[in-house]
């Protein structure tokens, strides 16, 4: 493995979080998307919008949602600063002669 320089592993780094954050944003525009067309549709056909209804595509909505939430806690709230340090203690040992 060839040796990286930090600014090299920011940039990497950097690189992978603007990518996470755009497939993000991409799942959450088209989810968003998707629901009002189906949501409209269905007060167009029925006269109501009725978002705990699990006769039709409301449950699958409510799926998409949880994930969509579950991947913005971990983009937004468990970021890669413990990643950085546990790498960054590992090499240390390494460096050592303790691994």
């Amino acid at each position: 493995m060839e040796n990286l320089s930090q600014k090299e592993i920011d940039y990497s780094n950097a690189k992978n979080r603007v990518q996470q954050l755009k497939k993000f944003y991409s799942s959450l525009a088209i989810f968003i998307v998707v629901l009002a067309f189906f949501s409209f549709r269905k007060y167009y056909l029925s006269g109501e919008i009725a978002f705990f209804d699990t006769n039709n595509f409301s449950f699958i909505f409510w799926i998409w949602g949880l994930v969509l939430a579950i991947k913005a806690v971990k983009i937004f709230y468990l970021n890669n600063d413990w990643e950085r340090r546990m790498m960054d203690k590992e090499l240390k040992q390494k460096e050592n002669g303790n691994f």
